[in-house]
């Protein structure tokens, strides 16, 4: 389960992301990738993700394959899919580790970002060197 994901963050479903049809809302699991994704610039980019420079979101996708409920061991996945010249792709898994299942999985696409400048970039080389080294290193846990 989630061989090849650098960074998971594992927890249990909290009530305040179950809706009143029982299970945990779509919007949650949105939610939770951006958590871990913010997690993960700041881990490998070492720059706060709301500073000078960092990453606007181009596109989501995601896929629900199966229902969350309260209380439900969670972990979720990312690892950088792709890189080009001034976007990359985010990869996500989202499992029970309760039941053992993978219960959603998605990307975004982000575009590096100058936010004095109001302007899109090219990926900085040390962001690059920085996502490969981390993406090639062991896998790490975020609570």
């Amino acid at each position: 389960m989630l061989e090849g994901f650098p960074l998971i963050s594992r927890f249990t479903v909290p009530f305040s992301d179950v809706d009143m049809m029982r299970h945990v809302n779509n919007v949650s699991y949105i939610r939770w990738c951006e958590a871990i994704r913010a997690e993960y610039f700041a881990e490998v980019m070492k720059e706060p993700i709301n500073g000078e420079r960092g990453m606007i979101q181009a596109n989501i996708q995601f896929t629900y394959e199966r229902e969350l409920h309260y209380r439900e061991a969670v972990a979720i996945g990312i690892r950088v899919s792709r890189v080009g010249t001034k976007s990359w792709d985010f990869a996500y898994e989202i499992w029970s580790e309760s039941d053992g299942v993978r219960v959603a999985h998605g990307t975004t696409t982000v575009v590096a970002y100058d936010f004095i400048n109001r302007a899109t970039i090219v990926i900085p080389q040390q962001w690059r060197d920085d996502i490969a080294r981390y993406e090639a290193g062991p896998q790490r846990t975020y609570v």
